[in-house]
């Protein structure tokens, strides 16, 4: 009988190590994680955003909010030294920081993003509606919770960095942990 749960244990571990795996950006080379439909919204500039716009061009993607105390701005260092890492031919890749507060207005996302001179960043936002279909889009998840403080409402949200290809399309998905060189190198690749 212990032995049995043993396995099962071993099992369990062994699957759940396959599936982060997969959901960390260990790929074959040239499998696409996801396929993204065209989705629009507005920048930080105030302009309208399509994400057909990326021409062909490689991108990375993250949810979050301009008031995250720890994960957002933990991520956005990282993508920076990314950045300085790999290069100047990897401005050539935008970062698209996809805000799920309805509080980021375009002025609040470009004072923030201002603070990440070193990542070549769009502020995106738009309608509830618009940012949701994103999120499912992208099979993401957030949770605005009103706290009754003064600090305001709070924000739960995946944390994952997404890269896209020329295509638009999912090709790895990077987790808060993902060092800098790891990213750097992702992105020379592409």
């Amino acid at each position: 009988m212990t032995m049995r749960i043993d396995l099962l244990r071993l099992l369990a571990f062994a699957l759940t190590f396959i599936l982060l795996a997969s959901a960390c950006g260990v790929r074959e080379p040239g499998e696409k994680l996801m396929e993204i439909p065209v989705f629009e919204l507005v920048d930080h500039r105030g302009t309208t955003f399509r994400s057909s716009s990326l021409n062909g061009e490689p991108a990375l993607l993250f949810f979050g909010f301009t008031h995250c105390p720890d994960a957002c701005p933990m991520m956005l260092s990282t993508v920076a030294r990314a950045y300085r890492e790999a290069g100047p031919d990897a401005r050539r890749i935008p970062t698209l920081f996809v805000s799920v507060d309805p509080r980021d207005t375009p002025p609040v996302l470009a004072k923030y993003l201002s603070y990440f001179s070193a990542i070549p960043a769009k502020g995106l936002t738009g309608s509830k509606e618009q940012i949701d279909t994103v999120v499912k889009h992208f099979g993401a998840k957030y949770d605005i919770r009103d706290t009754g403080s003064a600090a305001g409402a709070t924000v739960d949200h995946s944390l994952y960095l997404y890269l896209l290809d020329r295509e638009g399309d999912v090709v790895a998905l990077f987790s808060p942990s993902t060092s800098a060189s790891e990213l750097a190198k992702a992105m020379k690749e592409l």
